[in-house]
């Protein structure tokens, strides 16, 4: 998937990755957000792993700074926080060409050791998108994933699942929240299943709101929830 969106490893070291993306177009920024944070602070865990043990996100919470004025590409730091036993917690950083910090994430992130795991062997590399696709074109409400939207494990890549219903809060919220939290409860096959958003306000002031979306599949059943909120000063 991150062969299609043109989103390539820089550096990684136990511990620490470096990752970039292309220049989002302004409507599609927050899914190359949530895609480029999930990579990163999956890569900072990842590269600490032993043969036989790989990774599934928990939780990724995406806090943007700014939209607006992005200067160029995207360029995201992960770092591993800590590790204690089999779960592991870890930032993402991301900046744009001008070095502005455009996001900063938090991710926890499940290891596991499993059938999985053992079965997984790096592949030849997919082939690079020229141009390179829009993140926010992979998953739309009511239609099948992308079938390239997918990592090593076979299933949709949880940056850019998150980011359908992320950015479905913008319509309850008058605009994209600034802070916005996924849940993630079972991984998405690509099989042809459609998958689907709702969204609710869970507070309407005046300055500040809150939102509650969630993904489910074709069988009615809950995929990921996304808790969001944005501040609009007076």
């Amino acid at each position: 998937m991150h062969a299609i969106v043109g989103a390539r490893l820089r550096e990684i070291a136990p511990g620490r990755a470096v990752a970039t993306a292309p220049a989002p177009d302004p409507a599609g920024i927050d899914a190359a957000l949530w895609l480029l944070a999930d990579f990163v602070t999956g890569l900072a865990v990842t590269g600490t792993l032993a043969v036989g043990e790989r990774i599934t996100t928990l939780r990724l919470t995406l806090h943007v700074l700014s939209r607006h004025a992005v200067t160029g590409g995207l360029h995201g730091v992960g770092t591993l926080d800590e590790q204690p036993g089999d779960v592991a917690l870890s930032t993402g950083v991301i900046t744009d060409d001008a070095g502005r910090t455009v996001a900063r994430a938090v991710g926890r992130n499940a290891v596991l050791a499993d059938e999985v795991a053992a079965a997984t062997r790096p592949g030849a590399a997919p082939g690079w998108s020229d141009p390179p696709r829009r993140a926010a074109d992979l998953v739309v409400d009511g239609a099948p994933p992308d079938p390239l939207a997918v990592n090593y494990a076979g299933v949709v890549q949880g940056g850019v699942l998150a980011s359908l219903p992320a950015t479905a809060l913008a319509e309850v919220l008058g605009g994209p929240p600034d802070e916005a939290t996924a849940t993630f409860l079972r991984a998405v096959p690509v099989d042809g299943r459609t998958v689907h958003v709702t969204t609710e306000v869970e507070h309407g002031g005046r300055r500040l709101r809150s939102g509650r979306a969630v993904l489910r599949d074709d069988r009615d059943r809950t995929v990921l929830t996304v808790t969001g909120l944005r501040y609009t000063p007076a």
